[in-house]
């Protein structure tokens, strides 16, 4: 199945029983972003949003997400999705990863104001 079959909105109407199944437990969910990596390899630039609506929704956590952006090809990567297929959906996530890292950065910063 490519990853034109699952449009945002019809992925949405699942986010209850996805966050049932993550709960946020952070193995659960780099299983959650291996699987959306194998499905959306074939189109890399959806999924930055689909990364961006579980995050959104509360299905992945920011220290998840930046995980998986720094630590490359893992034991949750499927053996389905080839490193380079792996390196463009990375690239893809950038903007994600980027707005993450800045927004806890402004957040450490706000910490160290009080």
């Amino acid at each position: 199945v490519g990853g034109e079959s699952f449009k945002i909105g019809q992925v949405k109407k699942y986010i209850p029983t996805i966050n049932a199944i993550t709960k946020g437990n952070i193995i659960m969910e780099r299983h959650l972003i291996g699987a959306s990596e194998a499905l959306y390899k074939l189109k890399p630039k959806n999924f930055a949003a689909m990364l961006k609506l579980f995050y959104d929704e509360d299905a992945l956590s920011e220290e998840t997400i930046l995980g998986w952006a720094d630590e490359g090809r893992s034991e949750y990567t499927l053996d389905e999705v080839d490193e380079e297929a792996r390196a463009t959906i990375r690239g893809e996530a950038e903007p994600v990863v980027v707005w993450l890292q800045e927004s806890d950065d402004e957040d450490s910063e706000d910490d160290s104001d009080n």
